[in-house]
């Protein structure tokens, strides 16, 4: 999911509301962020409200629920 965001609301995982622990954001330039060796599986982001899509990363703990 690698994608630079710059607001308050990127921190927040989509599907839960938490904090999703993105480096991709703007404010939390540090390099390599642990989205960016992940599979997301496409189905994950049926999970995703629509108007939400490509604005915030999906937290590590939603992922691995939905991988299991």
């Amino acid at each position: 999911m690698v994608q630079a965001f710059d607001t308050a609301e990127s921190y927040q995982c989509p599907i839960c509301k938490g904090n999703n622990n993105c480096c991709n954001s703007t404010e939390k330039s540090l390099g390599i962020c642990w989205c960016s060796g992940e599979f997301f599986p496409k189905a994950i982001f049926d999970l995703v409200p629509y108007d939400q899509l490509r604005k915030s990363c999906i937290c590590k703990k939603c992922l691995d629920e939905f991988v299991g």
